[in-house]
């Protein structure tokens, strides 16, 4: 096989890839098309979630699927938040590390599927609290929560885990034998209880 069929080959499977990924996180948008969310009703939160509660499912993958979308939207948008530097050697260059930590974010999947009112419950920085906040809102739309066949708001806590990883930097060699001098910018690796009303109103107890 010459290089161009290769290439060929690989465009093509990175196409089929992505079309395969916008495809399995668009899984539950048309489940139920137009469906608007605007009566009140009971919240099933984390710590009263009722024995027979069936949770909102994220699309193409359920939790596991959830936790790398987390993963890999954080990876387009990182928050460059120093936390430490380690001192440059005659062997390596200085290596400058982000913080870490876990944003604890509060999200209610309502009876359409849609995440809203994203609160951010536990605090690292406000970079990172903000970039938590900002991936909540953009969401794709899970299928709903039910409850003895009647779809239901439910909140749940998502853990949004930022890494101790490198800043990106590069560094470029002194010639004259002095170590290692700064470069520019570049690449590098990475190591409520809310609502009162138990009125779900009509059209909510289709089939989950």
């Amino acid at each position: 096989m010459n290089r161009f069929v290769k290439c060929v080959v690989a465009f093509f499977l990175l196409l089929l890839h992505c079309g395969v990924f916008a495809a399995g996180h668009n899984e539950f948008v048309n489940l139920y098309p137009d469906c608007e969310d605007n009566e009140p009703s009971k919240i099933y939160e984390p710590n009263e979630w009722p024995k027979g509660l069936r949770t909102p499912l994220f699309p193409n993958g359920g939790d596991i699927e959830f936790l790398r979308y987390i993963y890999d939207q954080l990876g387009k948008d990182y928050p460059d938040v120093v936390d430490s530097t380690v001192a440059a050697t005659d062997d390596q260059p200085e290596k400058v590390y982000r913080a870490k930590g876990v944003v604890m974010v509060h999200i209610t999947v309502d009876r359409c599927g849609k995440a809203v009112n994203p609160v951010v419950m536990e605090s690292v920085n406000d970079a990172y609290d903000k970039a938590a906040l900002k991936l909540m809102e953009n969401l794709p739309i899970f299928k709903p929560g039910a409850l003895d066949g009647v779809r239901v708001k439910v909140g749940m806590l998502v853990p949004v885990k930022f890494s101790r990883s490198h800043l990106p930097t590069k560094y470029e060699w002194d010639s004259g034998g002095d170590g290692w001098s700064g470069g520019d910018d570049s690449s590098s690796d990475s190591s409520d209880d809310s609502g009162s009303s138990d009125d779900w109103g009509s059209g909510w107890g289709d089939p989950w």
